[in-house]
């Protein structure tokens, strides 16, 4: 689909996907003696791990997919259009960098709120920020990874843009209802737990996105986001028994 937005968002995507697969592989390397390294093990890993992967990209660049959808005609590939598409692509891949960098540095820390009580969920997490802010040197850490996101930019700055002319506005309303779609699509239907079960722990680190790890344990905690997946869940699956019957 050769599309204006599809080109867009293109070089993000490839981005995004090229760390995730970077990251994976370090703890591969890492922990060479631990992971099950039969292939189709590590098929289904890599599999989950671009899935998990695709769908923490379509959240964390919806406010861009806005972005380009009311982005006019006129101002395609002007100045202040190349300005929020570089500040946004560093953002996002500053963003990558780090939540990669952290779950590999600080995954003990991070993997206790998967076991934390909902009532304690946002005070576990204030609290191992805090632990880690006193114990590690951020500040440089940020800044190592500031600069690799500035140097990606200017890299691949040339190809974050398209000749490809921006549609009509019905058109890019279109585009957006698919995206909004396919993400709520991906809420409802995909089950990490059911995806990843394997009794590997390092495979199971290894083929889960960080950034969707998180996302899913937060709607895990969050009584309500899960009240509403399982009343549409609980509701199709009524629908469809009727239609049987």
């Amino acid at each position: 689909m050769n599309s204006f937005l599809v080109r867009r968002l293109a070089v993000f995507f490839i981005c995004f996907i090229s760390i995730e697969l970077l990251a994976a592989l370090y703890l591969a390397i890492d922990n060479f003696d631990s992971v099950d390294w039969t292939f189709k093990t590590i098929i289904q890993d890599l599999g989950v791990l671009q899935l998990t992967s695709f769908v923490s990209f379509l959240v964390m660049i919806f406010p861009y997919v806005v972005y380009l959808t009311l982005l006019p005609k006129k101002y395609q590939n002007n100045k202040y259009d190349k300005f929020i598409t570089y500040a946004v692509f560093t953002i996002l891949t500053f963003l990558n960098i780090l939540e990669n960098v952290s779950s590999t540095i600080f995954w003990g820390e991070f993997n206790i709120l998967k076991n934390t009580a909902p009532e304690k969920y946002f005070e576990q997490a204030r609290q191992i920020l805090l632990e880690i802010y006193d114990e590690y040197p951020l500040a440089q850490l940020l800044s190592i990874i500031l600069i690799c996101s500035l140097l990606l930019c200017l890299l691949l700055r040339r190809f974050l843009f398209t000749k490809i002319e921006t549609p009509s506005f019905g058109r890019r309303i279109f585009h957006f209802i698919l995206y909004i779609a396919v993400c709520f699509l991906a809420f409802m239907n995909i089950d990490i737990e059911k995806l990843n079960n394997r009794t590997n722990s390092y495979n199971s680190r290894i083929a889960e996105d960080k950034t969707y790890s998180l996302f899913n344990s937060f709607i895990k905690k969050n009584s309500r986001l899960m009240l509403l997946r399982n009343r549409i869940k609980n509701s199709h699956f009524q629908e469809h028994n009727i239609h049987d019957n």
